[in-house]
């Protein structure tokens, strides 16, 4: 299959953006809550809440432009794929809008968070107790919508991943990870939405994440750095 200029530059974009999305989410969806989210304490998530609401705030703005980017990726990969199967390609697309657009809104939830402890609204009608409890069910319902997300996350980039396998633009080896890691995050994700908490869901999202991160920090840094190549080509001359 002929790679074009415009399908290069796609995978480079893709390549780029895959590795400054891992970056930047690590901050806004890792390190941060992990310092002010307390499972399983909503008197103390509310004390750091307060007392890093700047920084809190900050990582829900990273998180809007993550998700913005999020969309700029999936395009470029619409474009680097769209020549396999333009149907799928455009379901991956789709899948991936929805995931963005599910974890931009859910970033509501944070900030109605901690709007509640700023006492902004009528909150301050309610007793310190009763507003640790009502963050707390915001913090809640934001790991319940991470969740939900995820599920898109998963079925858009495993229907990339399983482009990439048939296009054999990237090592056949590398792709069939992909499409594996995200089977794993789709199931995994989905088990959670059904049989836990969404507040002890955390450490359970990182654990399905690990397959996924593996495969998209060898993907993006080879779509960035080497770009698509011919490896179906060599592969099947290696069959012939």
């Amino acid at each position: 299959m002929t790679i074009d200029s415009s399908q290069r530059t796609a995978a480079r974009v893709a390549g780029f953006v895959l590795l400054l999305l891992m970056a930047a989410g690590f901050f806004s969806q890792a390190y941060v809550p992990g310092r002010i989210i307390v499972a399983g304490d909503a008197a103390a998530t509310a004390r750091n809440i307060v007392a890093s609401e700047r920084l809190f705030r900050i990582a829900i703005a990273a998180d809007v432009l993550i998700f913005a980017a999020d969309i700029v990726m999936a395009v470029a990969f619409y474009l680097l794929l769209k020549k396999v199967n333009p149907g799928l390609a455009l379901l991956a697309l789709l899948w991936r809008t929805a995931q963005s657009t599910i974890m931009a809104v859910n970033g509501l939830s944070f900030l109605a968070a901690s709007s509640v402890l700023s006492g902004a609204g009528n909150a301050g009608a309610l007793s310190p107790d009763q507003l640790q409890a009502l963050a707390n069910t915001y913090v809640g319902a934001h790991a319940a919508g991470f969740n939900l997300g995820l599920v898109f996350l998963a079925l858009g980039n495993g229907v990339f991943a399983y482009l990439l396998f048939r296009s054999n633009y990237i090592p056949r080896a590398l792709s069939a990870w992909g499409v594996l890691a995200y089977a794993v995050m789709a199931a995994g994700n989905l088990a959670t939405i059904v049989l836990s908490d969404a507040g002890d869901a955390a450490g359970g999202v990182m654990i399905q994440y690990l397959p996924a991160f593996f495969f998209e920090v060898i993907a993006g840094g080879w779509l960035l750095f080497k770009g698509v190549g011919t490896h179906g080509i060599s592969w099947k001359m290696s069959r012939a």
